[in-house]
């Protein structure tokens, strides 16, 4: 004798196909609800010596403050965002070799720039430029990789933006900190 499989019939088969499909919605849908509230604005702005005020966004919170330069890191997990002001006149692009050369090369025992610049540019209108770089930091050498931003205010107030992380570890944090950047308030 031969086994029949049962066979649906059309109207079980379009209940089930439609539940299948709105439980996919749901998971889709649910989770750009999920990530735009957890994109939300966390606490009280940052600010970094009454020039730079940057609005963490939630799960990001104020690590350390550090006086010369005057500067702010903020973190969430192993990604870190290093807000520095300085006073600058001159292109943005100057000021993040200047940053690279005065911060991440005594830091590094091996540095690798990007060449390429990125032209970005804050909600406020004000053009700056983005690079990025991977090396080898800290007492155990550890592989780090980073985006620097730069910006110089027409008020001659330089912000640079030191985005890092262990290595693999900051394209998971990249979207918050650009977010981050963009809102920044710099003047």
């Amino acid at each position: 004798m031969e086994a029949r499989a049962d066979v649906p019939s059309t109207g079980r088969a379009l209940l089930a196909t439609a539940v299948v499909g709105g439980a996919i919605a749901a998971v889709v849908l649910g989770g750009y609800a999920i990530g735009g509230a957890l994109m939300g604005a966390a606490g009280p702005p940052i600010d970094v010596a009454g020039v730079v005020r940057v609005q963490p966004l939630s799960g990001w919170e104020l690590a350390a403050r550090f006086a010369e330069p005057p500067r702010a890191r903020l973190t969430r997990g192993s990604g870190n965002l290093d807000v520095v002001a300085v006073p600058f006149a001159g292109p943005a692009a100057e000021l993040a070799r200047q940053y690279v050369r005065a911060v991440l090369e005594p830091e590094a025992r091996q540095l690798s720039v990007s060449r390429e610049v990125e032209r970005v540019t804050l909600e406020s209108g004000l053009p700056g430029v983005r690079i990025a770089y991977v090396g080898l930091f800290g007492k155990a050498q550890a592989p780090i990789e980073g985006e620097v931003t730069a910006f110089v205010s027409p008020s001659g107030v330089g912000a640079v933006f030191d985005a890092w992380g262990p290595e693999g570890v900051l394209r998971y944090v990249l979207d918050d900190v650009r977010t981050m950047i963009e809102r920044a308030v710099i003047g």
